[in-house]
């Protein structure tokens, strides 16, 4: 949905809120749309530390509308994309942030239950001697 569209559904629930508070809302809404098309867009370039990253950056840009891209030679978890400042920091990015560290701690959950699979004794090793000082 384009900027033009979101505008007029804003404008629509304005002229028809039930309440006041929702008008408010809407209008703040609108404020908010208005500031953002305001503003330039600037191309980013985002670096991810893994696929699994990238796949997912991915995704938050395609929900809002975004498309995300790499120019040919760039690493595969590189990301560009076009936006602008307020919304990538205000938006974008602490959503990506948030889903981020859902991301890891999913990951996390995991590698533990397979390596529970292999072995269940996971204490770690203990070396038994002193370490030699070098004077």
């Amino acid at each position: 949905m384009n900027i033009v569209e979101r505008m007029n559904k804003i404008e629509a629930l304005i002229e028809r809120a039930g309440t006041e508070g929702e008008r408010q809302s809407a209008i703040l809404a609108k404020e908010r749309l208005l500031k953002h098309k305001s503003e330039e867009e600037i191309e980013y370039t985002i670096h991810t530390n893994d696929m699994w990253h990238k796949k997912l950056f991915n995704a938050v840009c395609h929900k809002h509308n975004l498309e995300p891209y790499r120019y040919y030679r760039q690493k595969y978890t590189t990301v560009m994309v076009r936006i602008n400042k307020t919304y990538l920091d205000e938006t974008l990015w602490p959503e990506y942030l948030k889903f981020s560290e859902l991301l890891q701690e999913l990951v996390d959950d995991i590698t533990l239950e397979v390596i529970s699979k292999i072995h269940k004794n996971e204490d770690e090793l203990v070396i038994q001697g002193e370490i030699e000082v070098k004077k």
